[in-house]
């Protein structure tokens, strides 16, 4: 019965985002360095493929949540990134549910330069839904995203999912690099006549300590983080709160291979 419950709540949950697959994490903004250049990580790459585009050095890393503290509404996310020439490869398989139903999306990307000032990707997704007692379905799905390098201070950014059975989805967003230690960023998401907007604030305090906030006029995307950097490995410890549904705590853990590359 419990679990039956839980596909009524994932069911509820389509409804409250909409556009926004239930893959989209809650408890952390992972997009808020899209919108950069000297801010780009594999969690940013993750939520733009275009973002691959600024990564020079391998990277690996897992991404966490448990939503609104259910145990079988545990979403977790596994990334890997290679660089080539002018660009990355990147690689990610996500996983969210229970034994009684999950949805799972598989994806391959590949991002690069295009000359000096702007960078591309594109990505295919595999997604499998399987219900207990239902057996399971599959689609395919595809994004793309573009970053412009304005200037060394400003960056824009866009991108473009179209699911296999729903509407495009379009978002967009500006992100100004105060420092190389502060980043502000917005972004409006956009299907039909249905609109989200997020903004967010980075700030590294020191070299082994940042600080992260984000707002949005969705009441689940608002969420705060610490960030802890030692050495190679970048460790965020995040939540996000409801007013309704409550807190869903989030852990990523992003190691990668030059200790001397992007900050965010």
């Amino acid at each position: 019965m419990k679990q039956l419950l839980l596909t009524f709540l994932f069911t509820w949950w389509i409804s409250l985002l909409y556009a926004q697959s239930l893959l989209t994490p809650v408890g952390k903004y992972t997009g808020s360095g899209s919108y950069s250049r000297h801010f780009q990580q594999l969690l940013s790459a993750w939520s733009n493929p275009a973002g691959l585009s600024c990564l020079s050095s391998l990277s690996a890393g897992i991404y966490t949540e448990n939503r609104f503290m259910l145990k079988d509404a545990s979403l977790y996310v596994a990334m890997i990134a290679v660089p080539v020439h002018r660009g990355a490869f990147g690689g990610s398989i996500a996983r969210l549910g229970n034994t009684a139903w999950h949805q799972q999306r598989m994806s391959g990307a590949y991002g690069m330069q295009v000359g000096k000032k702007a960078g591309i990707g594109l990505q295919f997704n595999y997604e499998t839904i399987s219900v207990q007692g239902f057996g399971s379905t599959a689609k395919i799905s595809v994004d793309g995203g573009l970053l412009w390098h304005i200037s060394e201070q400003w960056h824009g950014g866009l991108h473009v999912y179209k699911p296999a059975d729903a509407a495009i989805v379009y978002s967009g967003g500006l992100g100004f690099e105060a420092s190389r230690d502060f980043l502000l960023t917005g972004e409006v998401i956009g299907m039909g006549t249905f609109t989200t907007v997020k903004a967010s604030a980075y700030y590294r305090i020191i070299r082994q300590l940042a600080l992260e906030i984000g707002v949005a006029s969705g009441a689940a995307y608002n969420n705060a983080a610490v960030i802890l950097f030692l050495r190679s490995l970048r460790i965020d410890i995040a939540a996000a709160f409801h007013p309704q549904l409550g807190i869903t705590p989030a852990t990523s853990l992003v190691w990668q291979l030059s200790p001397s590359s992007p900050t965010e």
